[in-house]
């Protein structure tokens, strides 16, 4: 296990930690709710593929989840508001891992 899939096992700090990170986009962890939200995808094996920023509806809490299905895999999208602009959002994918 590198260094990269170390972090994603462990989900502390203020932002989402991805197998793909990027330097342009941290997602952010709002509350524990969320964390915890986080830690059991993990535990359904589903593991933050990346982030990137896109539309959708978030709610009061700063960030929702919907399902996923597409070019990396099927799996969850976790939507999270932006710090920076209330134009976009950070949404990272958590890809179902392959048994």
């Amino acid at each position: 296990m590198n260094k990269t899939e170390k972090q994603v096992y462990n989900q502390t700090g203020a932002t989402i930690h991805t197998l793909h990170p990027s330097n342009v986009v941290h997602a952010r962890i709002y509350s524990e709710e969320q964390r915890k939200e986080i830690n059991r995808l993990i535990s359904e094996g589903y593991l933050p593929h990346h982030s990137s920023v896109g539309v959708g509806n978030v709610t009061k809490a700063h960030w929702t989840t919907k399902s996923y299905k597409g070019r990396f895999g099927e799996g969850v999208i976790m939507l999270s508001t932006s710090p920076y602009s209330s134009n976009f959002n950070h949404l990272t994918y958590f890809i179902k891992q392959a048994a």
